[in-house]
């Protein structure tokens, strides 16, 4: 199976989710408490991770990390490397979770490169209603970056 058992300090036993394949989680409980994040900025992001955790699914391995127990969850907006511990082998209870990285998705994005598209295609999503006033306003930005609010007669 593709948990373990670890003890921590405390004596509790958790399972530490380890696999080198995708590994299909099914929706779990967990409560906001026993996640961890490595930085601040990750906080604000822990609901969509918790949605995503309770909810189920796919999780991939974090191959750079070469550890076998940082997994990449996927949700709507942001793609989170994390550590999770179960409290069975079902993995229906998440014990801890630690967020080590919290990034935005970018999945679904194709960048294309070299002559593999159409600058018919471009022109065609470029809005053509610009105004006079937006290149007058682009002509009042003087050297250093600023907006010149001062008109000329």
């Amino acid at each position: 199976m593709a948990v373990i058992k670890k003890r921590n300090e405390s004596t509790e036993t958790r399972l530490l989710l380890e696999s080198d394949e995708p590994v299909e989680l099914p929706p779990a409980e967990i409560d906001e408490s026993v996640v961890i994040a490595q930085f601040e900025a990750h906080k604000p992001f822990v609901p969509e991770l918790l949605d995503a955790l309770r909810a189920g699914g796919w999780v991939e391995p974090v191959p750079v990390m070469m550890d076998g127990s940082t997994f990449v969850v996927h949700t709507a907006t942001r793609s989170f490397w994390v550590k999770l511990w179960h409290s069975s082998p079902e993995m229906t209870r998440v014990e801890r979770a630690q967020v080590i990285g919290c990034l935005p998705s970018t999945r679904g994005i194709q960048i294309l490169v070299g002559d593999e598209f159409d600058d018919e295609e471009l022109d065609e999503d470029y809005d053509d209603d610009d105004t006079d006033e937006d290149e007058d306003d682009m002509d009042s930005i003087d050297d250093d970056g600023e907006k010149d609010t001062r008109r000329e007669p």
